[in-house]
């Protein structure tokens, strides 16, 4: 049983940090793909990870998230992002989403909203950006509610390595709070490509080490 509720927690902080208050431009998108290997109390455990946006208009970027968690949990949705106000550096926006949660290997409905905050920054001879995004879902066909808030502060270092860090947390109703911290290295490659190596740190009803590999692609 403790298997069970310390996965269903795990799950809960299962949400790309790709997403933000950024909107993508009209007719080019952005791709997110990562894979988590953990170990806690003596067992394995893996999260592979979607994330897809295409800008369809100037004020309008549509999505999709995918996670898969094990073989018992995760969730596959659609998203549409609408800009609610910018700033010289900052940026607001709000995400609706729909789609289905799979828990214990039974799919349900899910929706979730989020509202989203960005800021760029410049710090001497270098820039970055601050993401920071509340989310309250819907799971299990309404049953079950989560909120969730996490934040990604990263560096811009144009062709050379650049550092990031993401915080991610989750608070289902009538549970316990989970987190997750992820420092991670970005490394460019060619063609709008970079490479995110990551080590992962979770407290979800027991705390796991991780190990996690990701790629981003612009397009």
């Amino acid at each position: 049983m403790k298997s069970a509720s310390t996965a269903c927690l795990a799950v809960m902080l299962a949400q790309t940090a790709a997403a933000g208050a950024w909107l993508e431009q009209p007719g080019q998108g952005f791709a997110a793909a990562s894979a988590t290997y953990r170990q806690a109390g003596g067992r394995n455990g893996y999260e592979l990870s979607y994330y897809g946006a295409y800008g369809l208009t100037p004020k309008l970027t549509l999505g999709v998230d995918l996670n898969s968690t094990g073989d018992l949990y995760g969730h596959a949705l659609v998203f549409a992002r609408l800009p609610l106000g910018a700033g010289k550096r900052s940026r607001l926006a709000a995400e609706a989403a729909f789609g289905g949660h799979r828990d214990n290997g039974l799919w349900m409905m899910m929706q979730r909203a989020t509202l989203s905050y960005g800021r760029g920054f410049e710090t001497g001879s270098a820039s970055g950006w601050l993401a920071i995004d509340a989310a309250y879902e819907l799971r299990n066909s309404g049953l079950q509610t989560v909120w969730k808030l996490d934040a990604t502060l990263g560096m811009h270092r144009p062709g050379k390595i650049a550092p990031m860090l993401q915080i991610e947390t989750a608070k289902p109703q009538g549970g316990q709070l989970s987190y997750t911290l992820t420092p991670s290295l970005r490394y460019p490659l060619k063609s709008g490509r970079e490479l995110i190596l990551g080590l992962e740190h979770r407290k979800a009803g027991e705390r796991s080490l991780g190990l996690k590999l990701g790629l981003w692609q612009k397009f």
